[in-house]
């Protein structure tokens, strides 16, 4: 059956603005992020070295940066830890 490009717009039009509410979680067991951690207004952003105590350094989940899902939170632990073996 062949589909029209007017019946794909239409399609793609509702479809991109269906509306979806989580009504809950899976919680904790089974989550892939977790939120909080060390607020990065005392990291340095360039060496990932806390501000206050020199030769400390946090990264990854460990610190308050939430990405979303799809790989942007590995991206993040291994960009960061990367960045402090740099300065380590």
């Amino acid at each position: 059956t062949q589909v029209s490009s007017k019946d794909l717009n239409r399609i793609g039009a509702m479809l991109n603005a269906w509306n979806l509410k989580p009504s809950g979680t899976e919680g904790y067991r089974t989550a892939e992020v977790t939120v909080g951690g060390v607020n990065t207004n005392g990291i340095s952003s360039q060496t990932m070295e806390v501000k206050k105590y020199p030769g400390l350094y946090f990264v990854g989940e460990v610190l308050d940066v939430t990405g979303q899902l799809g790989g942007f939170n590995f991206q993040w632990a291994w960009a960061s830890g990367y960045v402090a073996g740099l300065f380590a």
